[in-house]
């Protein structure tokens, strides 16, 4: 682009160029130059700046996620799984994992109650006794029956 504002210049102005193969510019010239390249680092710093912090702003956003896994007693490489595309892809996903897990436990506990129960009709019924009694002779049993 230089080479291009240079030839410009010497196609337009003859009497800026003084000898052979000098050539000169005006202060306009060298001002606009100097904005340009001003202006193409400040844009390239700006991009540069931006991915940087989008960047950040998701590696924030991965470790503020793995917390909330962890805090919720979940495995931490359940993440790679998850959709952390958004907090609220992130939130909608781990909701859904809290569903399943719950239906799960609910499952579970019933039936851990329905084998307590079933347990339970399978032993036969004994009369829980006092050992005094036996001693004393006073066996509610044989009490019951006046023998």
């Amino acid at each position: 682009m230089n080479t291009e504002n240079m030839n410009q210049n010497q196609n337009t102005d003859p009497a800026a160029n003084q000898g052979a193969g000098e050539k000169t510019f005006t202060q306009d010239d060298v001002n606009r130059i100097v904005q340009d390249r001003l202006a193409k680092d400040r844009e390239k710093a700006s991009k540069e700046l931006n991915e940087r912090e989008q960047e950040l702003a998701q590696r924030e956003f991965r470790l503020n996620s793995r917390q909330k896994l962890i805090d919720k007693g979940y495995p931490e490489t359940l993440l790679d799984a998850l959709n952390c595309s958004s907090e609220e892809a992130f939130n909608k996903a781990l909701e859904t994992i809290d569903g399943l897990m719950k239906e799960r436990l609910a499952v579970k506990e019933d039936d851990e109650k329905q084998r307590r129960l079933e347990a339970q009709r399978a032993k036969p019924f004994t009369m829980p006794l006092n050992q005094s009694s036996y001693r004393t002779g006073a066996d509610p049993i044989r009490k019951a029956m006046n023998l």
